[in-house]
């Protein structure tokens, strides 16, 4: 059996979550008895990548990039017959729609499509508004305008070709007609090393890792450091901030509120890390920071890919948004979904309750290998799907 797992995802440093996520997903898939073909895009090269090989394709520079990498996926998908296509999609364009059709007509028997951030559309327009100056602002926000016109004319008519949607974030049974089944990130849980656990009883040490973006929502914690430290200096244990990512368009508002606050020597920003570095770093964590601004994205609901990640290393976490599955756990705690600062006693009462629990991380961990499972949940999709 033959599965296509298609994306328009970059291939780059500020998305690795996200590219990790990809790779684990097309690793279940072939562990459920399928050889997939996921694709990613890295400058101007459309990359089809399987288990023992990597095929790209130049589309060249210049306007309309994303077309034309469209265009190279229906042509590879008129020379490669697959059973099943799984988009991962974050709207829907006339693209998709003549994806889609192509596949079908091509002989491909299910179609699946993926949203990551549902409901997504406000948070796409709502995307540029960091941008400066307002000139650029302007022609973005225009240009976001007309891709969501384009998301809402074509998104009736993916009922006509796909078999079911994959809503991850707030619940929906339908989308524009389509059947869907709602589902939470997942992860490769044997792939986390454990944390080890903490002794010093003079610091609590907090880490984000994540690309920084306006809608993780970390200046709550920097604004809760703060208030912590002035309500009574010189206080144990005293409070860091591990700050791990670092995408230009956002750091810098995050270190200027660093310096406003005065938490230079409490805040480090170590840029993107990954393997042994990104250990290390873990190592001295004792809590992981998870999504805290959904409200800005307009979600009540999430399924933080972090916070799976969190749970694999068996290290509690924070997180501010709806998640059944995470109701009452010792090992995480549940923030206000809104622009409030954190409050960070509160916080270290919890690290402390995680410490006293030594067989915390353990329950953690196997938690997120009963319910994270990648394998396990698209297993089901699969199911729904009729496949």
């Amino acid at each position: 059996m033959e599965l296509m797992y298609l994306t328009f995802q970059e291939d780059a440093p500020l998305y690795i979550g996200v590219l990790r996520k990809i790779q684990w997903q097309a690793h279940a898939f072939h562990q459920l008895g399928y050889r997939v073909t996921y694709t990613l895009w890295k400058g101007t090269e459309y990359r089809f990548i399987t288990e023992d090989s990597t095929k790209g394709k130049n589309v060249g520079s210049g306007s309309g990039i994303m077309h034309r990498f469209a265009e190279a996926a229906e042509d590879y998908l008129s020379r490669h017959h697959f059973d099943v296509l799984y988009l991962r999609l974050d709207r829907v364009s006339f693209d998709v729609l003549r994806i889609c059709r192509l596949a079908k007509r091509s002989g491909t028997e299910k179609i699946i499509v993926e949203f990551p951030n549902y409901p997504y559309l406000a948070n796409y327009i709502g995307s540029v508004r960091g941008l400066h100056p307002f000139r650029r602002r302007f022609a973005a926000r225009m240009k976001t305008l007309c891709i969501a016109a384009e998301d809402r004319l074509a998104s009736p008519c993916l009922r006509r070709f796909a078999d079911a949607a994959v809503l991850i974030g707030n619940h929906a049974e339908s989308f524009f007609g389509l059947k869907a089944i709602c589902v939470g990130n997942g992860v490769a849980v044997e792939e986390f090393t454990p944390v080890p656990p903490k002794r010093n009883r003079d610091e609590v040490v907090l880490i984000g890792v994540a690309g920084t973006l306006w809608w993780q929502a970390y200046d709550r914690v920097l604004e809760g450091m703060y208030l912590y430290r002035n309500a009574s200096p010189g206080r144990k244990p005293r409070l860091r901030f591990l700050m791990v990512g670092g995408d230009a368009g956002e750091m810098p508002a995050f270190r200027a509120q660093i310096r406003k606050y005065g938490l230079e020597d409490d805040v480090e920003c170590p840029g993107f890390q990954t393997g042994e570095k990104l250990d290390r770093l873990y190592a001295r964590a004792d809590l992981g920071v998870s999504s805290l601004g959904c409200y800005r994205r307009g979600l009540t609901s999430c399924s933080s890919l972090k916070a799976r990640e969190y749970c694999a290393k068996g290290l509690p976490f924070l997180y501010a948004y709806e998640d059944g599955l995470l109701a009452d756990k010792p090992f995480a705690m549940k923030l206000p979904n809104d622009s409030s600062p954190i409050d960070m006693e509160a916080v270290v009462r919890f690290v402390k309750s995680c410490r006293s629990n030594p067989n915390l991380a353990e329950k953690e961990r196997q938690f997120a290998r009963d319910h994270y499972d990648w394998k396990n949940i698209l297993k089901q999709v699969l199911c729904f799907a009729g496949i």
